[in-house]
């Protein structure tokens, strides 16, 4: 039903006009614009020109049109403005790179601590452990041992935790390559950031489409479509708009109040969340580095106090 009605919507618009459409399109994208139509939790990759092209082939063609593409259509077609087209479908992309940006500093300010902690343990394990374990064959042929003192497994787990350190730099910087710091903000509180971009954004959208004749509710639905808000990010910005009469509605106050909450919620996903993942990523590091660093020490004292005697 919904492939049917954008179909008929469509049919009411001339290929001279989707021409225009496309090409207005095709040029913000080549001028660097970042723009996604993708309706899922999280951004989609950017369109391309390629892909663009595609879609043009596709409405030419009679096919159904993604939702956020057929609503950026017709947000042009009301508004006559590619202005708020170029805001809703880069407004998800633009916050999630904000939020990776922001993250992704702190990851890698990580990573290049524990690969200067991987060179330190490869020196330690070259360097020191030797030392440590001909302390320990001079406990065994020159000490008097109580008890038999049993070889040594302190290589062993040496070279086990130094996997591990390694392996957990190599799987953090593929995560981080695949987009990890945008999700490591996400989970420590950023989302709230891009709720609130979003729906600054959408109700910038549905004042356009006011402005220009449409009725507030189904603005709010077009605008939200647009955008790309999920569920309740729409049903939150249709309570607002039945809260507000229409010169409320055009006002740039309703605007500006959500672009506000987004700033601060951006402020303190910076304060709070780089910390975070520091102190998260850190303390494993730092217990890995313990682990390589101060068990063979350990067992060595051990095994001194409590198998020999003077």
């Amino acid at each position: 039903m919904a492939g049917a009605e954008n179909l008929k919507r469509m049919s009411d618009v001339s290929s001279d006009s989707l021409q225009t459409f496309f090409t207005d399109l095709r040029a913000a994208v080549q001028a660097g614009v970042k723009l996604e139509i993708g309706d899922g939790e999280t951004p989609a990759g950017a369109l391309s020109v390629k892909k663009l092209n595609r879609i043009e082939q596709d409405v030419e063609s009679g096919n159904a049109l993604p939702k956020r593409m057929q609503a950026s259509i017709e947000t042009w077609q009301k508004t006559g403005s590619m202005v708020p087209v170029l805001e809703g479908l880069s407004s998800r992309l633009s916050a999630w790179r904000r939020i990776g940006k922001l993250f992704r500093r702190s990851l890698i300010y990580l990573f290049c601590i524990a690969a200067l902690s991987i060179a330190a343990l490869i020196w330690y394990q070259l360097s020191i452990l030797p030392e440590i374990k001909a302390i320990r064959q001079d406990l065994i042929q020159l000490a008097r041992p109580v008890a038999e003192i049993e070889p040594s497994s302190i290589g062993f787990w040496a070279n086990v935790t130094l996997i591990l350190f390694a392996l957990c730099v190599l799987l953090g910087i593929w995560w981080l390559i695949k987009g990890g710091a945008v999700r490591a903000g996400w989970w420590l509180g950023a989302d709230n950031y891009m709720r609130y971009r979003t729906l600054a954004t959408a109700s910038r959208t549905v004042q356009a489409l006011v402005a220009a004749g449409e009725d507030p509710e189904s603005a709010t639905s077009l605008g939200g479509t647009l955008v790309g808000l999920r569920p309740d990010e729409s049903g939150e910005l249709l309570a607002s708009v039945r809260d507000l009469d229409r010169q409320a509605i055009l006002s740039s106050e309703w605007s500006d109040y959500l672009l506000m909450m987004a700033q601060q919620q951006y402020i303190s996903a910076r304060i709070w969340g780089p910390t975070s993942v520091i102190v998260i990523i850190g303390g494993i590091f730092t217990l890995l580095f313990v682990l390589l660093a101060w068990w063979p020490i350990t067992i060595l004292v051990h095994e001194l106090s409590h198998s020999t005697k003077v």
